[in-house]
C-alpha cells in the first residue's frame, strides 16, 4: 500500500512539474469584461493585423519578446525576462521566461502546449515575413534591416528551407538578434503585432486561421469570428502581478462589435457593455444629458476620459467604475491581463 501510495505521489509531482496547476485565489480573480470595439476583425493572427480590433485582440492572445506598458507605453519584457543592446547598438540578446508556454490545443503532443523557445521566435518573425511575400505587402524597414533580410527575401517565397542568419537561437532560452544599421525603433518592432510568436505546430495545422497563443486570454471557440468574441482566461500563462498573483485576473473578456456610436452609447449607458472607447467629441454632450445621473451619482455609475488621436482629434472614452487597471492611450494598446473587477464602492484604478 505503501508502494501504491508513493507512487501516486510522484506520478502526480512529475505531471504537476510538466503542466503546472494555475492558483487564482485572490479578491481580485472572476468576472467578465464585456468591451465593444466599433469595427469588425477579419484575421486574428500576428503579422496579419489591419483593425484596431485585430490589434487589440490579438495582443490579448498572443505575446512577444517584449511588449508596451499600457500605461506609459515604455517597453517592457514579456516572454523575454531581460535583454541586453550591444554597445555599437547591433546586437540584441533576449533570455527567455523558462516557464512561457503555448495554450493548449490537439496540435501538441497529448493537446498539452508546450514551453516556448527561442527557435520559436525566429520561426514566427520568418513566417510572417514569407506571408507578406506571397501576399505582395510591404516588409518593415526594421526587418529589413536585420543581417542577411536581404538574401532571405529574394528566396523565401519559392524555398521554405531559407532563413534570416541575423536571428540566431543558439539554446532554447537565448535568442540573438544583429542588425546592420543602429536603429532606436528595432525594439518597438519587437514590441508590435509583427513580432508575436506562435507555434510550427500550430501553424501547419490552421495557418493564419489558427488561435493557439500564449497569452493571458484564449479564445473560447475554435471559430473566432462572429458577432461576438468570447476570451476566457489561460491556466498555464506564466506572468504574476506585482503582488505575485496569478495573471489574468478576469475569467473573462467578451468583445462585441457594434459599429454605430449611437448604438455603443446606448449599449453602454443601459448597462450591456462595461467599456467603449475612441468616441467622437460630437456625441459627448447628448450622451451626458441623458446620463448625467451616472457620472454624478454617490459613488459614480460611470467614469469619463479623454485622448487625443494622432492628428491631434479629441475623443472620449467611457467605462463602469468598477474596473480597474484599464489604460486607455492613443496607440490602442490594451492589455487586460492587470485588469480587476470591484465593487462601485472601491476605488477605481482608471
Amino acid at each position: 500500500m505503501r508502494l501504491l501510495v508513493s507512487t501516486f505521489v510522484m506520478a502526480a509531482v512529475a505531471l504537476s512539474a510538466c503542466h503546472p496547476v494555475s492558483t487564482r485565489n485572490s479578491e481580485k480573480h472572476g468576472g467578465t469584461l464585456r468591451v465593444n470595439i466599433s469595427d469588425i476583425p477579419h484575421i486574428i493572427f500576428p503579422g496579419q493585423v489591419e483593425k484596431r480590433s485585430e490589434q487589440i485582440i490579438v495582443n490579448q492572445v498572443y505575446a512577444g519578446l517584449v511588449k508596451y506598458n499600457q500605461r506609459t507605453l515604455e517597453i517592457v519584457p514579456s516572454i523575454a525576462k531581460n535583454y541586453s543592446i550591444s554597445p555599437d547598438e547591433l546586437t540584441y540578446t533576449f533570455v527567455l521566461n523558462k516557464k512561457a508556454r503555448f495554450q493548449d490545443d490537439r496540435c501538441f503532443r497529448q493537446g498539452r502546449g508546450r514551453h516556448i523557445v527561442a527557435a520559436d521566435f525566429k520561426y514566427s518573425i520568418e513566417q510572417i515575413c514569407r506571408n507578406k511575400l506571397v501576399e505582395g505587402n510591404v516588409i518593415s524597414r526594421q526587418v529589413m534591416n536585420i543581417v542577411g533580410a536581404d538574401s532571405f527575401m529574394l528566396k523565401a517565397r519559392n524555398n521554405d528551407l531559407v532563413d534570416i542568419p541575423g536571428i540566431v537561437a543558439p539554446n532554447d532560452s537565448t535568442l540573438i538578434i544583429n542588425l546592420k544599421t543602429p536603429d532606436k525603433l528595432f525594439i518597438h518592432y519587437l514590441a508590435s503585432t509583427n513580432a508575436l510568436v506562435f507555434a510550427r505546430e500550430a501553424f501547419n495545422a490552421y495557418g493564419v486561421n489558427g488561435s493557439v497563443g500564449s497569452g493571458p486570454f484564449k479564445f473560447k471557440y475554435p471559430k473566432t469570428i462572429g458577432q461576438a468574441i468570447e476570451l476566457v482566461y489561460n491556466p498555464y500563462y506564466w506572468e504574476v502581478s506585482e503582488q505575485n498573483e496569478q495573471l489574468p485576473y478576469l475569467d473573462t473578456v467578451t468583445v462585441s462589435f457594434i459599429t454605430s456610436t449611437q448604438k455603443e452609447l446606448y449599449m453602454f449607458g443601459s448597462g450591456f457593455v462595461d467599456l467603449v472607447f475612441d468616441l467622437p467629441i460630437s456625441y459627448l454632450a447628448d450622451f451626458l444629458e441623458s446620463n448625467i445621473g451616472g457620472f454624478q451619482s454617490d459613488p459614480p455609475r460611470f467614469i469619463m476620459t479623454n485622448t487625443t488621436r494622432a492628428n491631434n482629434e479629441k475623443r472620449f472614452n467611457l467605462m463602469t467604475s468598477n474596473i480597474n487597471g484599464v489604460h486607455i492611450n492613443s496607440q490602442n494598446y490594451f492589455d487586460f491581463s492587470k485588469v480587476y473587477l470591484s465593487s462601485p464602492e472601491s476605488d477605481s484604478g482608471f
